[in-house]
């Protein structure tokens, strides 16, 4: 009787590129889920939702409780994925940060001890807008908060951007005040309406037609759905808070990503994965 011939193991892997997302308390973040729609088939995501109990999204909050971002860091770092996105644009100045150099060296500290690049979401608005080589620019500051607002605008000025025109939602006139913002976001789990999104972007534009770039600051404004219909109607790139994030992630994983989200996204072009 003959013996079956042993081949050698072949490794197995069920996904192509393994990314994982650090997400705010309290909020229904769907970005792991976005992110699916634009990387290639056969990702793989994992989602850790920061635990921090009474959270109340303020600044003071965030900073209060920054070292769980290398927690949770380590945490998917450890559970084998390759990149890790942190969603929340505003993490990057609560504590008062001068400016990119710090958040830069934060996420480098974090790469020493993990060995996976670490990818604030406020910082890769910076690295987007460089990429696209943009120097000036106009910010929707969407549902911010005016101490919302002013940090991440002077993040964007102390990279080196010049912003000709900012304002929310209230100073575009597209909701009456405050009390208007926590109803849509009470309704909607805060996920802001497209026609909204596209309104704020459209309106930062025709605040400011020569600004190299229309930038939006937060990812309770989901811009990925509504990028090509807002480049279409101003002709300007858009650099959105989620769209940012998964461009800097698809790069680091060396992936393509799908058509039809924007001229960020689609100067990745047709990429293998590493």
């Amino acid at each position: 009787m003959e013996r079956a011939v042993s081949t050698p193991h072949t490794a197995r892997r069920r996904y192509q590129a393994y990314a994982g997302f650090v997400t705010t308390p309290r909020y229904f973040d769907d970005s792991p889920q976005q992110f699916l729609q634009v990387a290639p088939p056969g990702t793989g995501v994992l989602q850790r939702v920061l635990h921090i109990p009474d959270y109340e999204w303020g600044l003071d909050e965030r900073a209060a409780n920054f070292e769980l971002l290398s927690e949770a860091a380590a945490c998917l770092a450890q559970s084998h994925c390759q990149v890790i996105g942190q969603v929340g644009t505003n993490w990057v100045h609560c504590s008062g940060t001068t400016g990119p150099e710090e958040i830069v060296e934060f996420c480098r500290q974090l790469f020493d001890e993990t060995g996976v690049r670490f990818l604030m979401a406020g910082q890769c608005l910076v690295e987007a807008l460089r990429a696209i080589g943009a120097t000036t620019i106009t910010v929707a500051n969407g549902y911010f908060r005016p101490d919302w607002s002013a940090g991440i605008n002077r993040y964007l000025e102390a990279a080196g951007f010049k912003i000709i025109w900012a304002g929310d939602l209230i100073d575009q006139g597209l909701v009456a005040d405050h009390d208007e913002k926590l109803a849509i976001e009470a309704d909607t789990l805060w996920d802001y309406p497209d026609h909204l999104m596209t309104a704020a972007a459209v309106d930062a534009h025709r605040q400011a037609p020569d600004a190299d770039a229309i930038v939006q600051t937060g990812a309770g404004f989901r811009m990925l759905q509504v990028a090509d219909a807002v480049e279409e109607r101003t002709g300007t790139p858009l650099v959105a808070s989620d769209v940012a994030l998964y461009w800097a992630m698809l790069s680091e994983l060396g992936l393509s990503a799908a058509p039809g989200h924007g001229s960020l996204l689609a100067m990745l072009g047709e990429r293998s994965p590493t």
